[in-house]
């Protein structure tokens, strides 16, 4: 029993530390930031224990020689746990609590297996004495009931050190379900729905150090026309709801390729990645098209009140820096606002 046990350990703490060596290099070569829920992610891919996520990865890999970040956290979310940046290190360090308090009973019971091996080898010995000194059978049944209460012990110690693991796996569950419940705080605007300013900072960093992809990386801003006067008109009810139809169609177009933020107030903004410069303008005049078909109405009647409009200025990334980027696609988006709105403008460095 013992030996199946000891195998058993030896086998799990093998297969983790063959994962730990191939995750790492992994994210290296396909120039994943190794950020914890992405070490997870790929942990994970290379133990194998969930196939779908592996494939979804494998298709990711052979499409665009990468997982894009907003892929890698859809991926995340769906086979393993939410993650939330901003409450890692307490979890971490709770885990980590769990983690000492169980290596800790371990070297208890191993402390006592040895308390026990000490017993058989000196009961051994003894009955090595014995024989030699052709003992009373009362010697050897002494020996017997020594050994029946120390396997005693030994027994009870095991069941102990076994439900403290079992209080342990349940507590790591408990903090990896209160981790899933608070991602949506972290990474995704209460408002509309779509990730965060936090999630588009931590994204384009990640995509424009990493991108190495055949596709070509743009910035798309989006911002709703005469927006303040849809409060000064309406309320900031009607304000609010302008920006949750808006996000609405944004969400509707974004895919594993085209993620969608809110920027701040009635900015919004699309990390996207395409073949080329026309791509991408067809893919804004879509979105911008549909916007154009919304209005805001009369609660009590269904009139329309307002067509709703948003102008677009798009730019691409050409290997200087996010900054840059987000610089560019902002100049583009205030060329379209000066121009008329209502329309799609690109960056003319490469328009």
């Amino acid at each position: 029993m013992g030996n199946s046990v000891d195998i058993r350990l030896k086998n799990t703490m093998t297969h983790s530390a063959e994962c730990l060596r191939k995750a790492v290099p992994l994210m290296v070569k396909y120039n994943i930031a190794v950020t914890p829920a992405n070490y997870a992610l790929w942990y994970s891919y290379v133990s194998g224990n969930h196939p779908n996520l592996n494939a979804k990865l494998d298709a990711a890999l052979q499409t665009y020689g990468t997982c894009p970040p907003a892929l890698s956290r859809d991926l995340f979310e769906e086979f393993l746990s939410d993650k939330d940046l901003d409450l890692f290190d307490s979890v971490a360090e709770n885990i980590s609590n769990l983690v000492e308090q169980v290596q800790s009973d371990m070297g208890q019971t191993l402390s006592t297996t040895s308390d026990f091996s000490q017993v058989l080898d000196s009961c051994n010995q003894d009955l090595d004495r014995y024989s030699k000194q052709q003992s009373h059978d009362i010697d050897v049944l002494d020996l017997v009931n020594k050994l029946a209460e120390e396997s005693k012990l030994m027994q009870q110690t095991a069941e102990r050190f076994q439900n403290k693991l079992s209080t342990a796996y349940h507590e790591i569950s408990r903090l990896r379900e209160e981790l899933k419940q608070s991602q949506q705080a972290a990474t995704k605007d209460a408002l509309t729905g779509l990730n965060n300013r936090g999630a588009f900072d931590e994204d384009i960093e990640l995509l424009c150090s990493s991108h190495h992809s055949a596709l070509k990386l743009f910035l798309t801003f989006v911002d709703i026309d005469h927006f303040k006067q849809f409060n000064d008109d309406f309320g900031h009810q009607k304000g609010d709801q302008v920006l949750q139809v808006v996000a609405k169609r944004l969400l509707k177009n974004a895919d594993q390729l085209n993620t969608a933020y809110r920027y701040g107030g009635e900015e919004f903004c699309i990390l996207s990645q395409f073949k080329d410069v026309e791509t991408a303008v067809n893919y804004a005049e879509k979105i911008r098209a549909e916007i154009e078909r919304l209005a805001v109405k009369d609660g009590k009647s269904g009139q329309s009140l307002r067509n709703i409009t948003a102008s677009f200025g798009i730019a691409q990334y050409v290997g200087s820096s996010c900054t840059e980027l987000v610089e560019n696609a902002d100049k583009a988006l205030y060329e379209a606002k000066e121009s008329g709105r209502n329309r799609v403008v690109v960056y003319k460095s490469f328009g």
